[in-house]
């Protein structure tokens, strides 16, 4: 009997996230095929190799900011009032792990298999392979047993390409995970303490979180990123600590409306 009222709240709230997360990726859909349609048209638009590798990317990159919406989605579920915090959890491990293999190894999969049909000369960009984690950790070995004169970041020279470059990217999508995770928990905090406000402020103040929070993790990202250091005098800042650095970000978030929440509960 547990276990299916169990199941029935998990259901019920997979349901709750997908309606909230769902309506955001179809407009973005709708804003991508407008600007690759409409913008700039090309043949490669036609092929499905091409839009699989391009919609999984997207999916990848954005679930972590939309776990904000969904978050918020399983606290306005209309049983237990979202207040099951056996189940919140979960959810935000599962968010976390689908934006991670799509982040690391689904997308360089297919960004992989189209370029490989579709360019015909690459030289050694492919010498590699994908650019999954076991792809950089086989490039990343390579340049440290055979350090370049000249590190590049050209995509045709892998064999040169930075190692604090290539560990910074090897660490991206685990940290990229790393925020969807805070960042739903986030949304699960925010819908609870704005519960209260009446409709238009509470989507107002829901709002503003989600989207300054993912700003400034975005933001945090770019500032951090080893690359801009490179290119500018050939720096080789730490990929490791450049990657993780944004994290601060997600859980200094998370942290305050802990708080918050905690405060709003006992009051």
């Amino acid at each position: 009997m547990n276990r299916g009222r169990g199941l029935c709240v998990f259901l019920e709230a997979s349901v709750a996230i997908v309606r909230g997360v769902v309506p955001w990726c179809l407009l973005w859909l709708g804003l991508k095929l407008l600007f690759v349609l409409g913008w700039s048209p090309d043949d490669r638009h036609l092929s499905w190799s091409w839009w699989a590798w391009a919609l999984t990317t997207d999916l990848g990159d954005l679930l972590p900011f939309l776990g904000f919406a969904g978050g918020v989605a399983l606290v306005a579920r209309s049983t237990s009032g979202g207040r099951n915090r056996r189940i919140t959890l979960p959810f935000a491990l599962i968010l976390a792990a689908i934006s991670y293999t799509l982040d690391a190894w689904v997308s360089p999969e297919l960004r992989y298999r189209y370029r490989s049909v579709t360019v015909v000369d690459e030289g050694n960009a492919n010498r590699f392979g994908p650019d999954t984690p076991s792809g950089i950790v086989r490039s990343l070995r390579f340049v440290e047993a055979n350090p370049s004169d000249e590190y590049s970041l050209r995509v045709d020279t892998p064999h040169e390409a930075p190692p604090n470059v290539l560990r910074w990217r090897l660490h991206g999508p685990v940290v990229h995970a790393t925020f969807g995770f805070f960042n739903f928990l986030a949304g699960v905090l925010t819908g609870g303490v704005t519960i209260g406000l009446r409709r238009g402020a509470r989507r107002n103040a829901r709002l503003a979180v989600g989207v300054l929070g993912g700003l400034a993790f975005l933001g945090c990202v770019v500032i951090a990123s080893p690359i801009a250091a490179f290119l500018r005098d050939g720096s080789m800042q730490s990929g490791v600590v450049s990657a993780w650095v944004p994290v601060v970000v997600p859980l200094a978030q998370f942290c305050v409306l802990l708080h918050l929440a905690r405060k709003w509960r006992y009051e």
